[in-house]
């Protein structure tokens, strides 16, 4: 499956309204790693909706980018990630839910 055909083409990137969601951020993070998440998921939110396939490329970069600088392959640092993310049913429940549902 090709990225283009990944995209969510019910999504409406322009009425998103992540103010919920970074309240919960916010609450849940300290100051400034919860400034620095906002200001990304702006950015993020900023790319989709110029073009919702720009996520897959930020996404690639960004773990590129974390490969380079701590001197690790893109896998180690996907690795680590996954091993330092929320599971699926907090993802589910306090943070996707707080954005639009989709179709």
């Amino acid at each position: 499956m090709t990225s283009r055909n990944r995209q969510n083409l019910v999504m409406d990137w322009d009425e998103i309204d992540a103010s919920e969601l970074f309240e919960r951020i916010r609450a849940d993070a300290p100051p400034a790693d919860a400034e620095r998440m906002i200001w990304a998921f702006e950015h993020i939110l900023a790319a989709a909706r110029i073009d919702p396939v720009l996520l897959d490329h930020f996404a690639a970069a960004a773990i590129c980018g974390l490969a380079y600088r701590d001197s690790e392959t893109p896998k180690a640092i996907l690795d680590q990630m996954f091993r330092r993310s929320v599971d699926d049913y907090r993802w589910e429940n306090d943070y996707a839910s707080l954005l639009p549902a989709l179709e």
